[in-house]
């Protein structure tokens, strides 16, 4: 498997995806359920920021352990 694949397996096992995913969420469901827009769930998901403060807290409520799971999913990021 090349680096662009595992980086998109690896975007795939985003925790705050995976909810989404399995929930039935679009990401602008997601945005709207925490308050913020949906360029920034997108940013959430691909790795490029993660929620923090009050947006962390309220995610917390939709998802069990996401501080844990994202620190996992961040520290598994593949690299070259």
């Amino acid at each position: 498997m090349n680096i662009k694949e595992r980086l998109q397996q690896w975007k795939n096992e985003n925790p705050i995806r995976k909810y989404r995913k399995e929930s039935g969420l679009s990401q602008p469901d997601i945005a709207g359920l925490i308050g913020v827009s949906t360029y920034t769930v997108q940013r959430w998901e691909d790795g490029s920021v993660s929620p923090s403060g009050e947006n962390l807290k309220k995610m917390s409520k939709l998802i069990d352990e996401i501080e844990e799971s994202l620190s996992e999913w961040k520290n598994n990021r593949p690299t070259l």
